[in-house]
C-alpha cells in the first residue's frame, strides 16, 4: 500500500488534533499525511511538478516593451503611481504604538516607499514581483530585496493543491533555488490555477492561433510593425522615386556621367541639361486608405493598456472630461490592486517582523494605508473648551504654558514672554 493509501485508511479512525499533529511533520511522510486528509484537486501535471512552470509570456519580454514602447511605459507608470506614488502610512490598535514603531523603523531601514513603486509598476506590467527575505543567522527578518523580474525562470508546485515549494532564478549560466519561505511573491490575477500572475501586457504580449496554418502577432507586435511601416512609407514616398530616361545617351555614358551625378545629388536638388528628358515619378497612390484598419489595432492596445491617459495626450476629441469619467471607472482597480499590496506586506512582512519581537499580529492590528495621513485642524473654539475643561476639573490636560504657545501658533495672538519662562525659540518658516 503507498504511503498515501495507508494514511488514507488510517486518517478515518483517528482524531482531528492528531491528524494535524501528523500534518507538521518533516518531509515525505508529512506531504502524504496533507493529501490524504487534505486537498485532493489537482493544479498541474505531473511534469510541470517536477521540472516546473514557466511564466506564460517570457517576462523578459515584457520588460523590453516596457522599456521601448512609450505607450507602454506610460500607462504602466501611471497606474503604479495612482497605486503607490502618494506613498502610506501604518495605523495600529491602542495601546501597540510600540509594536507600530518596530514596523516603521523597519520599513524606513529598507526603504519601503521606492519598494512598493517598484513592486506596483512590475504587478501591473507583468502580473509578477518577487522579493527576496533576507535572514540573519538566527533567523531574524533583518531587509528585503526585489530580485530581477526576468530573473525568475521557473516555480516548482506540488501536483495536488498547488502549493509553492521552490522559485529557480537564473541568471546566464548561474542559477538559485529558494524555498517558498525565502520569496514573497506578489502575483496579481492567477488565471486557470497559474503559479504566476496576470499583468495589463498579457493579452498585448501574446499570439494567437487562427487556425491550422495562420497565427495572428501579438498586438504589441503589429503595433511594433505598423510604426516601422510608417517610417518607411514616409522615408520612400516623403521625397518621390524618379526614373529618368534620356533620349540618344549611350548605356556607358549614363553608367558614368549621369547616374552618378543624379544618384549623388540632395533631394531637392534641380538639373539643367540639353537633352530630351523624361522624368516618372513614383508616388503612393491616394486611394490606399489605412487609416480604419490602423486604429483599430491602435485602439486595442490602447483597450489593453487599461489607462485612459494614453487616448488624452494623442486623440483629437478625447477632452480631459472623457479622461477623468474614464478614470472614475479604472478607480476601482487601483484600490484593489492597492489592497492586495497592503494585504501581502502585511502578512509576509509585518506578521513576521511582530512575531519576532513576540508581539500578537492579530492583537496589534497593524495596518497600511495609503496617502498621506491626514492630521485634524486646531479649531479656537477647541483649544478655548481644552483650556477650560483643564481649568475646571482639576486634571491638566494641556498646561498653561502649551496654552499660551498654541494661542501664538494657531490663532495668531501676540503674546508676551512670561516673567520667570524662557523665552520661546522662533521657528524658521
Amino acid at each position: 500500500m503507498s504511503a498515501k493509501g495507508f494514511f488514507q485508511a488510517v486518517t478515518r479512525k483517528i482524531s482531528i488534533p492528531v491528524v494535524e499533529r501528523f500534518q507538521k511533520l518533516p518531509g515525505k511522510l508529512a506531504e502524504a499525511v496533507r493529501e490524504a486528509t487534505a486537498e485532493k484537486g489537482l493544479f498541474i501535471p505531473a511534469m510541470k511538478a517536477r521540472l516546473g512552470e514557466q511564466p506564460p509570456v517570457s517576462l523578459a519580454a515584457l520588460v523590453d516593451y516596457y522599456l521601448k514602447d512609450p505607450a507602454v511605459m506610460a500607462a504602466v507608470d501611471y497606474i503604479g503611481e495612482q497605486i503607490a506614488g502618494a506613498g502610506f502610512y501604518t495605523v495600529c490598535e491602542p495601546g501597540f504604538e510600540e509594536a507600530k514603531k518596530t514596523i516603521d523603523d523597519f520599513c524606513e531601514e529598507v526603504n519601503m516607499d521606492s519598494l512598493l513603486m517598484q513592486t506596483s509598476k512590475e504587478v501591473v506590467l507583468s502580473g509578477n514581483c518577487f522579493w527576496e527575505r533576507v535572514f540573519d543567522k538566527g533567523k531574524k527578518l533583518v531587509s528585503l530585496k526585489i530580485l530581477p523580474l526576468s530573473s525568475i525562470r521557473f516555480i516548482i508546485r506540488s501536483k495536488i493543491g498547488g502549493r509553492v515549494q521552490n522559485y529557480i532564478q537564473q541568471i546566464g549560466t548561474d542559477k538559485v533555488e529558494f524555498t517558498a519561505d525565502e520569496i514573497i511573491h506578489f502575483r496579481l490575477n492567477p488565471v486557470d490555477g497559474s503559479a504566476w500572475g496576470t499583468g495589463i501586457l498579457h493579452s498585448l504580449a501574446t499570439s494567437k492561433q487562427i487556425d491550422e496554418t495562420s497565427v495572428r502577432p501579438a498586438f504589441l507586435d503589429i503595433k511594433a510593425r505598423l510604426e516601422d511601416d510608417i517610417q518607411k512609407i514616409v522615408h520612400r514616398y516623403a521625397a518621390p522615386k524618379r526614373l529618368w530616361k534620356f533620349e540618344g545617351v549611350g548605356d556607358e555614358k549614363l553608367e558614368k556621367e549621369y547616374a552618378p551625378t543624379i544618384q549623388s545629388a540632395p533631394a531637392d536638388a534641380d538639373f539643367v541639361t540639353n537633352k530630351p528628358v523624361e522624368v516618372d515619378s513614383l508616388d503612393i497612390n491616394p486611394s490606399a486608405r489605412f487609416d480604419g484598419m490602423i486604429e483599430n489595432i491602435y485602439s486595442q492596445v490602447v483597450q489593453g493598456l487599461q489607462t485612459p491617459m494614453t487616448r488624452l495626450f494623442t486623440t483629437p476629441g478625447f477632452t480631459e472630461a472623457s479622461a477623468t469619467e474614464a478614470t472614475k471607472m479604472a478607480d476601482r482597480k487601483i484600490m484593489k490592486l492597492q489592497r492586495d499590496l497592503a494585504r501581502t506586506v502585511e502578512r509576509e512582512v509585518f506578521k513576521i517582523l511582530l512575531q519576532q519581537n513576540d508581539i500578537d499580529p492579530k492583537a496589534a492590528g497593524v495596518r497600511i494605508r495609503w496617502g498621506m495621513q491626514e492630521r485634524p485642524e486646531v479649531e479656537l473654539e477647541h483649544l478655548i473648551q481644552l483650556i477650560q475643561v483643564s481649568a475646571t476639573s482639576g486634571i491638566e490636560y494641556i498646561t498653561r504654558q502649551e496654552a499660551r504657545s498654541m494661542l501664538a501658533k494657531y490663532a495668531g495672538f501676540e503674546l508676551t514672554e512670561e516673567e520667570g519662562q524662557p523665552p520661546e525659540k522662533e521657528k524658521k518658516t
